[in-house]
C-alpha cells in the first residue's frame, strides 16, 4: 500500500462547554453550535443494565416511559410532539438511558411541558406493556434465527458470564417475567433528576437556554436510591464456541476478549492498534481478508467500553466453507503485529485518519453534543485530550508490546456459529 508523504499534521480542535447546576441539581450542558435553529434535547439517567433488578428492565422501563401519562394514553402524547413537528428517540446505551428531543427553536416552548409531563407522570400502562413484551418475544424468535445475532449473543456471554450485566441474554422467559410494579419500581430508584445529566445542542438563544434551565430544573422526580449490580466473582476464562445454526447461510465469527474502561493506562495505545487491525476501511483485516484474498464483505475490530468494564472484539460473516481460512488469516495479521514493528509510513496513516475522525465530532452541533455527553460520563475534557495526545506520541515498539500482551491465542475467545 503507498502512503501520503509526511506533512505537517493540523491541530484538533479542543472541545469546550458550560456546565451548570439547576435548582434541582440536575447537569445543564448548553451546546450553543451551529447556524440552523433546530435542536436536540436530551436528558441521560444512570439507569441501564447495571442497575437492573431483573433481565430487561430496563430497556423496558426505557419504552414504557412513552406509553402513557395520568392524563394522557400513549396516542395523545405522541400526536402531541407530532403536531409541533418534534420527535422523540429513546435510546438505551447500555449503562445510561437517554431520552432526545428534536424541535425546533420557536416550538420548543410548545412540547416542553409535554416532556415535563411524560418524563413526571409515566402510566405504564398494562396494555402498553402487553404490546411491548409480545414485539421483544417476536424480536427475539426472529433474531434467534441469525448466526451474526446468536455469534455475538453468545460472545458476551462467554466474555463476562450470564449473570453479568454485559452478559446476559434476554430469553422469552426473562421478558414474559417483567411486570408493571417492576417498570414503576426501576423508575423510581434509577429516574432521579440529581443524576440526571442535560444537554441542549443547535442554535439557540439565551432566553431558550434560560427556558430549558428553569423548567427542566424544577422538575422533581424521586429520590432514587439504586445502585449497581456488578458481580464481584471472577469473569469465565477464554473458550472456543462452535454452533450449528440450521439455515445459516454464512458463517459468523467473533473472536475477542475482556478490556478495560476508558481510564485505563493502556486505553489510548490499544485504541490505536484497534484502529491499525480493523478500525478503519484501510486497516489490516480489511485490506488482506477482504482486498486481497475476498474472504469477506466487511471486517472489522472495536474497541468497547462502558462505565464497568470493556471488550475487544474482531467480528465479520464469510462462506462456511472458508471459514477456517478466515480464522487462519486473522491470526497471521495479529501475530504479524506481534513480530514485526508496523512502519512509519503506515502508522502515520492511521494516525492521520484518527485525527480526521476527531474532526466529525465538529462537523455540527449534534454530532459535537454527542462527544460531550461521552466526555460527561468517561473522563471529561481530560481524558479528550490525552486521546489526542496519547494518538500522536504512540510509538511502533509501543503497539508492538501491547499486541503481545492484550492479544496471546490463549486469551481471545472465539464464537463461530454456521
Amino acid at each position: 500500500m503507498r502512503y501520503l508523504p509526511a506533512g505537517n499534521p493540523f491541530s484538533v480542535p479542543q472541545p469546550k462547554f458550560e456546565k451548570l447546576v439547576l435548582a434541582n441539581k440536575a447537569e445543564f450542558y448548553p451546546l450553543n453550535r451551529g447556524l440552523v435553529p433546530a435542536l436536540k434535547l436530551e436528558l441521560t439517567f444512570p439507569a441501564g443494565r447495571p442497575f437492573e433488578d431483573k433481565i430487561g428492565l430496563a430497556s423496558a422501563t426505557l419504552q414504557g416511559i412513552k406509553g402513557g401519562t395520568l392524563k394522557r394514553s400513549a396516542t395523545r402524547l405522541a400526536e402531541g410532539f407530532d403536531y409541533w413537528g418534534s420527535s422523540l428517540n429513546f435510546d438505551f446505551y447500555i449503562d445510561t438511558c437517554g431520552i432526545k428531543l428534536f424541535v425546533l427553536e420557536k416550538y420548543l416552548p410548545r412540547v416542553l411541558p409535554l416532556l415535563v409531563e411524560m418524563l413526571s407522570s409515566p402510566s405504564f400502562p398494562e396494555g402498553e406493556l402487553r404490546l411491548y413484551k409480545r414485539q421483544q418475544v417476536e424480536k427475539l424468535r426472529s433474531d434467534m434465527t441469525r448466526a451474526d445475532v446468536v455469534a455475538y449473543r453468545k460472545f458476551t456471554e462467554i466474555l463476562f458470564g450470564p449473570g453479568h450485566p454485559y452478559g446476559y441474554n434476554s430469553t422469552v422467559e426473562s421478558i414474559e417475567e417483567i411486570h408493571r410494579e417492576d417498570l414503576i419500581s426501576h423508575y423510581r430508584s434509577h429516574y432521579d433528576m440529581k443524576r440526571c445529566k442535560i444537554f441542549l445542542s443547535g442554535q439557540f438563544s439565551l432566553q431558550t437556554r434560560d427556558l430549558v434551565a428553569h423548567v427542566l430544573g424544577s422538575v422533581e422526580l424521586n429520590e432514587g436510591h439504586g445502585r449497581p449490580h456488578i458481580p464481584s466473582r471472577k469473569l469465565p476464562l477464554p473458550s472456543q464456541n462452535r454452533i450449528s445454526l440450521e439455515y445459516a447461510v454464512q458463517s459468523s465469527i467473533r473472536m475477542g476478549r475482556v478490556l478495560f474502561r476508558r481510564n485505563h493506562p493502556d486505553y489510548v495505545k490499544m485504541f490505536v492498534l484497534n484502529t491499525l487491525l480493523g478500525g478503519y476501511y484501510g486497516s489490516r483485516l480489511m485490506q488482506n481478508l477482504r482486498e486481497k484474498k475476498g474472504l469477506t464483505y466487511h471486517i472489522y475490530s472495536s474497541l468497547d467500553t462502558f462505565l464497568y468494564g470493556g471488550y475487544f472484539l474482531i467480528s465479520t460473516e464469510v462462506d462456511k466453507e472458508r471459514s477456517e481460512l478466515a480464522l487462519q488469516a486473522i491470526r497471521q495479521e495479529i501475530e504479524k503485529l506481534q513480530t514485526r514493528l508496523v512502519g512509519s509510513g503506515e502508522l502515520r496513516m492511521v494516525k492521520n485518519y484518527l485525527r480526521g475522525s476527531f474532526l466529525h465530532y465538529f462537523e455540527n452541533a449534534f454530532a459535537y453534543g454527542e462527544l460531550i455527553r461521552t466526555l460527561s460520563l468517561e473522563g471529561g475534557l481530560g481524558a479528550y485530550q490525552k486521546l489526542v495526545d496519547g494518538v500522536e506520541k504512540v510509538t511502533p515498539e509501543e503497539l508492538r508490546d501491547l499486541a503481545i500482551h492484550y492479544f496471546q491465542e490463549k486469551d481471545l475467545s472465539l464464537v463461530q456459529v454456521s
